[in-house]
């Protein structure tokens, strides 16, 4: 497998249970425990963690459920870091994420691909 890290990433999805599952099949995550330090938690977030990191960096949370509860949604664009982009690319290709063509932005690499909800997730090659 490709690795893949960042510092943290929230996905806001309307299904969290189908999120979880798409984030374990496609990037092998595992389930972990949302931290109590994380910033208003709510009770359908899933936390999770990417292979080879020790706490989880990825939040899924219930779009609808943050906004009854009028918590402000972040605009950022999710990105996942990876030091060989070809390759990342062809581990999506091969999970069936059908991740976008690599293109060079200012010179980093990088290819988007798309959740199961439509979320834009960036790839960044990072040397």
């Amino acid at each position: 497998m490709a690795q893949f890290w960042t510092d943290s990433v929230i996905i806001y999805c309307s299904n969290v249970e189908a999120s979880k599952q798409w984030w374990i099949e496609v990037f092998e995550c595992k389930p972990a425990k949302v931290p109590a330090n994380w910033d208003d938690p709510l009770p359908s977030d899933v936390a999770l963690k990417l292979p080879g990191e020790a706490e989880p960096v990825i939040l899924l949370s219930d779009s609808v459920e943050r906004q009854q509860a009028r918590l402000t949604m972040s605009a950022e664009r999710p990105i996942l870091f990876c030091r060989k982009i070809q390759r990342a690319h062809e581990y999506l290709e091969s999970k069936g994420a059908s991740p976008g063509p690599i293109l060079d932005g200012g010179g980093t690499e990088f290819f988007e691909v798309r959740d199961p909800e439509g979320n834009v997730i960036e790839i960044c090659r990072e040397p």
